[in-house]
């Protein structure tokens, strides 16, 4: 399986992330560097969410920037 990365400016992304998910910190949101499989473990820890679920946020989020 590939990984998907953002391949934008992360840094402005990451603002956004965090007004997105509030429960994740700037700090996990730096360590994932715009790594999509690592925000939606972290998402789906923080929210009690199921893979799918959160993998579907993550791509969602990415799919309006």
């Amino acid at each position: 399986m590939g990984y998907k990365y953002y391949e934008g400016n992360w840094g402005e992304m990451r603002a956004r992330a965090k007004l997105q998910w509030d429960k994740v910190s700037y700090d996990e949101l730096e360590q994932t560097k715009g790594n999509f499989d690592e925000l939606a473990d972290i998402i789906q820890e923080r929210y009690g969410l199921d893979r799918d679920d959160a993998m579907a946020q993550v791509e969602d989020f990415f799919s309006r920037y």
